[in-house]
C-alpha cells in the first residue's frame, strides 16, 4: 500500500486516521472518541465472580461497566487446580516405544469449568472482543503482545510453536523461520512473525522482539504490585496502533495535525523504525484543513451512506441487520455495453472492487451476503468470483469467501478488527427502534382512536384526555373529526386531543379527566352499607316523626344538612328553649325536628339515582357545558365555513 497516512488530532475529543492511496481515494478510515475508547487488547487483573456450568463459562470483574465473559476454552492450564492439571497431563502424555515412534494415551476425560476454577480466583486476562449492545466483553487468558513485525505470546495454548504468517510465500517463510531460530525465545513462550515482517531484516525483527520481551517484564512487575480488578496494560491509543498496523515503508509519509500527536508519533517511530522517523511531518493549519487539503472530507462524510455509486452508473446498497450484512448490486443507469450480459458482468466487477473497499472502511464484520446481478454465462460467474477473492486479499482481517451460487449470491465471513464506524457514531432511533420505518399518520391515528375506544369501554369515563404526538393529533382533528364525533356520541363522553412534543409517533397516553356522573352517583349514594337492604327506586316517604322510617341515606343527608345550616341558623328562634306557636303544648324542639325532616326528605330524593329517561339528558347537558367552556377547541379546530 502506497500513499500517505493522515492523522487529524486537532480536536481534543476525537482523533481521525485516514490512508490515502496514490490516486487520491480514501482506502482506510478510523476514528476514536475520548468518551468511548476501545478495550480490545488491554490486559486486566480480574477476579472470577460467577461460574455458569450450563454454558461452561465464567464471568469476571475487570473493573468495567459490565462483567466480562471467560469461556472454558480460553482458560490457560496454569490456572487449573493441581488434580485437574495432573489429569490433563496424563491425558496428553506420550509414551515412547522401542522403535522410536510416539503413541498417545487415549483417555476420555474432559474437565468441567466448575472443577477448573473457583469463585474469587484471580486471573490475568486480555480483552478479545469489545462490548456490543447487550453483549459483554470477551476475554482470554492466552496473552499476546503484538509488535511491528512480531507477536509475542507469553502464555500460548498447549502444543503451539513459533510460526510465520500464513499469507507469506513459501520462500519468505523459510527465510523468516531461520531468523526465528536465532532469537532467544524464553521457555513456555512463542513468537510469531506477522505479515508486515515480509522483507524485513534480521536486525529489525530482533529489535522488535526484544522490545516485546521488555514490555512483558514490565507487565509482570506491575501484576505483582496490583490488586484485582485493575488495568495492567493498555493497548495504546489510535495513533500508536495506526503507525504499528497501517504504516508501510513504501508510503510517502505520515502527516500529523496537532503538536501533541506529532510528538507522540515521532517518539513511537523512534522505538519501532528509527530510520523512518523523518517521514513524520507536522501539518500547519486549523480545523479540518488536513482532510480538506487531500480532498477526502466528502468521502468521509459519505462513509455512513447506505447507497454507494459506481463509476459506470450502477450502485450498491448496504444494509446491516442483527444477524448479517446484506449488500445489493444494482445496474442503475449503466448503458455502455451491447447486451444485458455484458452490462451485468461489468457492473458486478466494479461492484466487487467497491464492496471490498467499503468493507474495510466501515469495518463490516460477521456474515456478509452479496447479491450480484444474475449472469447466465458460467465463465462470467467465474470471473466475478475470482475478482472478489482477488480484491479481498489485501484485507488484514481473516476472511472466508464462499462460491457464487446459482442465485447470484456470495456468502463470506470476516473477522471483526475494531468497533465499526456505525456502532460508534449512531444510536438507536427512538421512533422506529432501529427498524428504519415508522407508521404513517393515518395508520397511527386509527390505532390511537381504537385505543381511546378501549379505554372508554373499560373505564366508562365522561371526559378523557388523549395525549399524542403533534402530527398524529393534527391528523385526527383535521381528517378524523367525524369518527371522533361518532365515538363521543356513542359513549356519551367528551374526548380532548392534546398534542405533545415529548411523545413519539407511536406513543399515546389516555387518562380519565372526569368519571361518569351516573357511575359516581351510583357508587356514592345508591350502594347500601354493609348489612343494609337495597331500597327501591321509589322516592322515600316524608317522615312525620323524628327518626321514624328514616333510611340510612336520609340520616346521612340529615347530618350533612345540620352541619351546613349550623352557622347560618345560629340566631334562629328554633334553637331557643321557648318557642312561640299556636299550640301551647308544643315541645321546644318540635319545630326543628319538622324542618329537619323536610330537608331530609328532599335530600333523600336528590340522592336517589335519576331515571333512565333523565340520565341521557343530564349527561348531554354536562357535555354541552364542557364544550362551551373549552372555547379554544371550537375556535381553533372548527371547520371553515
Amino acid at each position: 500500500m502506497s500513499g500517505k497516512l493522515l492523522i487529524d488530532a486537532s480536536c481534543a475529543d476525537e482523533t481521525r486516521i485516514a490512508v490515502v492511496g496514490t490516486d487520491g481515494r480514501l482506502e482506510v478510515f478510523e476514528t476514536e472518541c475520548s468518551s468511548n475508547k476501545p478495550i480490545k487488547g488491554n490486559i486486566y487483573l480480574a477476579k472470577v465472580v460467577r461460574i455458569e456450568p450450563s454454558i461452561q463459562a465464567a464471568f469476571i470483574d475487570y473493573g468495567g461497566s459490565k462483567h466480562g465473559f471467560l469461556p472454558l476454552t480460553e482458560i490457560h492450564y496454569e490456572y487449573f487446580n493441581k488434580n485437574i492439571a495432573k489429569a490433563i497431563s496424563d491425558r496428553d502424555a506420550v509414551n515412547d516405544t522401542e522403535d522410536g515412534t510416539a503413541t498417545e494415551k487415549h483417555t476420555t476425560y474432559s474437565p468441567k469449568i466448575q472443577e477448573v476454577i473457583a469463585q474469587k480466583q484471580i486471573v490475568l486476562v486480555q480483552a478479545e472482543k469489545e462490548i456490543r449492545g447487550n453483549k459483554c466483553a470477551f476475554f482470554s487468558t492466552f496473552i499476546s503482545l503484538p509488535g511491528r513485525y512480531c507477536v509475542l505470546m507469553p502464555k500460548p495454548p498447549k502444543g503451539m510453536k513459533n510460526a510465520v504468517s500464513k499469507r507469506l510465500e513459501a520462500s519468505e517463510k523459510e527465510r523468516l523461520k531461520e531468523i526465528i531460530q536465532t532469537l532467544e525465545v524464553p521457555d513456555k513462550m512463542n513468537c510469531i512473525v506477522r505479515t508486515a515482517g515480509e522483507s524485513r531484516t534480521k536486525q529489525e525483527i530482533t529489535r522488535d522482539f526484544e522490545y516485546l520481551c521488555r514490555l512483558w517484564d514490565e507487565i509482570r512487575e506491575k501484576v505483582t504490585s496490583s490488586a484485582a480488578p485493575s488495568l495492567i496494560y493498555e493497548e495504546g491509543n489510535i495513533i500508536k496502533r495506526s503507525i504499528r498496523d497501517l504504516y508501510q515503508r513504501n508510503m510517502d509519509g505520515i502527516i500529523v495535525h496537532g503538536r501533541e500527536a506529532y510528538r507522540e508519533a515521532r517518539s513511537f517511530m523512534h522505538v519501532f523504525t528509527p530510520t523512518q522517523i523523518k517521514k513524520v511531518v507536522l501539518h500547519e493549519g486549523s480545523g479540518s484543513d488536513l482532510f480538506s487539503k487531500y480532498g477526502i472530507e466528502d468521502s468521509v462524510a459519505k462513509i455512513l451512506s447506505p447507497v454507494v455509486p459506481l463509476p459506470s452508473g450502477g450502485s450498491i446498497v448496504i444494509n446491516t441487520t442483527e444477524a448479517l450484512t446484506a449488500i445489493d448490486v444494482n445496474s442503475g443507469k449503466m448503458k455502455n455495453e451491447r447486451d444485458m450480459d455484458g452490462t451485468a458482468l461489468r457492473t458486478n466487477l466494479e461492484a466487487a472492487v467497491e464492496i471490498a473497499r467499503q468493507i474495510k472502511l466501515r469495518d463490516i464484520a460477521g456474515i456478509i451476503v452479496i447479491d450480484f446481478i444474475d449472469v447466465d454465462d458460467s465463465e462470467a460467474a467465474t470471473k466475478v468470483e475470482r475478482k472478489m477473492r482477488e480484491v479481498m486479499k489485501g484485507d488484514s482481517a481473516n476472511v472466508r469467501i464462499g462460491r457464487l451460487s446459482q442465485f447470484g449470491l456470495i456468502e463470506m465471513s470476516r473477522q471483526r478488527m475494531r468497533m465499526g464506524i456505525a456502532e460508534s457514531s449512531f444510536v438507536q432511533c427512538p421512533h422506529c427502534e432501529g427498524s428504519g420505518r415508522v407508521l404513517s399518520d393515518e395508520a397511527t391515528a386509527i390505532s390511537v382512536i381504537r385505543k381511546i375506544e378501549r379505554e372508554l369501554i373499560t373505564k366508562k369515563a365522561q371526559s378523557v384526555v388523549a395525549e399524542m404526538a403533534s402530527g398524529v393529533a393534527f391528523f385526527i382533528l383535521n381528517h378524523k373529526r367525524k369518527l371522533l364525533a361518532e365515538l363521543e356520541s356513542t359513549h356519551s363522553t367528551f374526548v380532548e386531543i392534546m398534542p405533545s412534543t415529548s411523545l413519539t409517533s407511536t406513543e399515546c397516553n389516555v387518562t380519565v379527566k372526569e368519571p361518569r356522573i351516573s357511575e359516581f352517583l351510583t357508587s356514592s349514594h345508591t350502594k347500601p352499607p354493609n348489612g343494609a337492604k337495597q331500597h327501591d327506586d321509589k322516592p322515600p316517604v316524608k317522615s312525620q316523626e323524628a327518626g321514624s322510617h328514616e333510611s340510612p341515606n336520609g340520616r346521612i343527608a340529615n347530618r350533612d344538612s345540620k352541619r351546613k345550616s349550623a352557622p347560618t341558623n345560629a340566631s334562629a328562634p328554633a334553637k331557643k328553649k321557648h318557642t312561640s306557636g299556636t299550640n301551647g303544648s308544643q315541645r321546644p324542639h318540635e319545630t326543628v325536628i319538622k324542618r329537619t325532616d323536610e330537608r331530609t326528605a328532599s335530600n333523600s330524593r336528590a340522592a336517589q339515582p335519576p331515571h333512565k329517561d333523565n340520565t341521557a339528558a343530564t349527561e348531554k347537558d354536562a357535555i354541552t357545558a364542557r364544550k362551551s367552556r373549552n372555547s379554544w377547541f371550537q375556535k381553533i379546530f372548527s371547520p371553515k365555513a
